[in-house]
């Protein structure tokens, strides 16, 4: 993925319960020197936008209110 600003788009499909997001530095100083951007809130059927200007590093993303893996994102 392209540096710059970048907008995820996350939907609630068929979760019975409200769900988050989660973007983040996929190690302990990518946390600290990489942006990140969370929220909840995605009751079912519903979708959310975060904006984010992403830098090159690596990241992680899943959802905290739900048991999901945290999945990569290479940004360059």
């Amino acid at each position: 993925m392209k540096r710059g600003k970048h907008v995820f788009r996350v939907t609630n499909k068929n979760v019975p319960y409200e769900l988050g997001f989660w973007l983040r530095g996929a190690s302990a100083a990518g946390r600290i020197t990489l942006p990140s951007v969370s929220g909840g809130g995605i009751m079912p059927g519903g979708t959310r936008d975060y904006e984010i200007e992403l830098k090159p590093g690596e990241y992680v993303y899943s959802c905290p209110l739900n048991n999901t893996p945290d999945y990569k994102l290479v940004v360059r």
